[in-house]
């Protein structure tokens, strides 16, 4: 059973400090804090599951699961409380997934390499935003995608070419409001990681599926919490949710086998069970013969 990532999409905002790594130690460490600070404002009206935020050399990088409109909001936010360090931003819509389980998981994709790419072209103080964040904004909100003006076509060292745009100032201005409200600081935590935070790590990467095994004769109907997922053989496994489940076993003509099980992520287990009629009782010839002929 394959354990791959199924990749999830959503809004990635990629938030860079211009020239970081030409700046002294003490300095760099400044910068991350307030962009921290930041950040931590932008996105306190979000629930945990909403958002995620992750560590970039150079920045850092706040992945968004609701709207594209909301996560343009907290992207021009951002550029709103930046006005005494400029930052490079981009702002992108795409699949991502983790490379692995557990504490050394980092998320990748296309959701996250396009941000990054449009920060990198990004001059500082600017915000861009991918050809395909502009697609699902235009999708889900097009009143808001009018805001969006072309900033023309960039081609990166692997001579691949990209296409953004930059919020309108002028069309932006019925948004002020809200930009505020999104700036207001908050109490919510921001959870600096490789990997995205705990909450929202379970959208893109969900727990192992556990798994039930079935060596049934002659042959019986799966049933799980009351929901059939086929008759064994040929069916020899089936994948559930971990959690407290009931699985039964069906048979025309046969009592049903019902058992109850607490499966944890990834658990393997296996049913066995055998449909038999009961033996008749043995007979007995020579009593059989004797009450035939009238013996005691």
């Amino acid at each position: 059973m394959s354990t791959a990532a199924t990749p999830l999409h959503a809004n990635v905002a990629f938030l860079r400090i211009p020239q970081f790594a030409t700046l002294p130690v003490s300095e760099q460490a400044a910068l991350k804090e307030r962009l921290e600070s930041r950040a931590r404002s932008a996105i306190s009206a979000l629930a945990p599951d909403q958002r995620a935020v992750l560590d970039a050399e150079d920045g850092l990088a706040i992945v968004l699961f609701g709207e594209p409109a909301q996560a343009l909001d907290i992207a021009q936010a951002l550029h709103a409380s930046s006005s005494q360090t400029p930052l490079q931003s981009g702002l992108s819509h795409g699949p991502l997934a983790l490379t692995s389980r557990g504490p050394d998981a980092r998320v990748f994709g296309d959701g996250l390499s396009a941000a990054a790419a449009a920060a990198r072209f990004a001059a500082p103080g600017k915000l861009l935003v991918t050809h395909d964040f502009a697609k699902a904004l235009q999708a889900r909100n097009p009143a808001r995608a009018a805001e969006l003006a072309i900033a023309g076509d960039f081609t990166d060292t692997r001579v691949r070419q990209h296409s953004f745009y930059t919020p309108d100032v002028a069309l932006g201005t019925m948004h002020r409001r809200r930009l505020l409200a999104y700036g207001v600081g908050g109490v919510a935590g921001i959870l600096l990681l490789g990997v995205a935070g705990r909450e929202a790590a379970k959208r893109l990467f969900p727990p192992l599926p556990a798994v039930v095994r079935f060596n049934v004769r002659p042959r019986g109907e799966i049933v799980v919490d009351g929901v059939s997922r086929g008759v064994t053989p040929p069916l020899r496994e089936v994948e559930v949710e971990a959690g407290h489940r009931v699985v039964q076993v069906r048979n025309p003509g046969f009592p049903t086998l019902e058992v109850t099980l607490d499966l944890k992520p990834g658990e393997h287990t296996t049913i066995a069970h055998v449909f038999a009629r009961p033996a008749p009782p043995k007979q007995d010839l020579w009593r059989d013969f004797k009450k035939k002929f009238g013996g005691s």
